[in-house]
């Protein structure tokens, strides 16, 4: 009997629906942070009075401390721990804190097919 020297393929796991969670999570904080000028423009000419922008700028701000918490929670699909958060610090880099997957790990794989 032969026995084939052949290396077995390790399969590596497809971190693609959870980097995709955390991309999409990242692109609602960017926009969230883009409609604060034209939002504060849009009801200056509307309503130029102190009041209207104070509620606006409030809704806008608890708006963004809701999208915060849902980017900052988003958790690394390769070792489970908060992909932007180390302890209490929070940092957006591109790579977890933890294990340093990179946010594009999955398709950086699909290019070297």
């Amino acid at each position: 009997m032969t026995e084939s020297t052949e290396n077995p393929t390790i399969d590596e796991p497809d971190y693609g629906p959870g980097l995709r969670t955390i991309r999409k999570r990242r692109w609602c904080l960017w926009a969230e942070i883009l409609v604060y000028l034209p939002a504060m423009m849009v009801t200056m000419k509307i309503s130029p009075t102190y009041w209207a922008l104070a509620v606006v700028f409030a809704v806008w701000f608890i708006m963004l401390w809701v999208v915060v918490g849902y980017s900052a929670l988003a958790r690394c699909p390769r070792c489970g721990n908060y992909f932007h958060m180390h302890g209490m610090t929070l940092f957006y880099l591109r790579k977890c804190l933890h294990c340093q997957l990179h946010l594009k790990a999955d398709k950086n794989k699909q290019l070297e097919i």
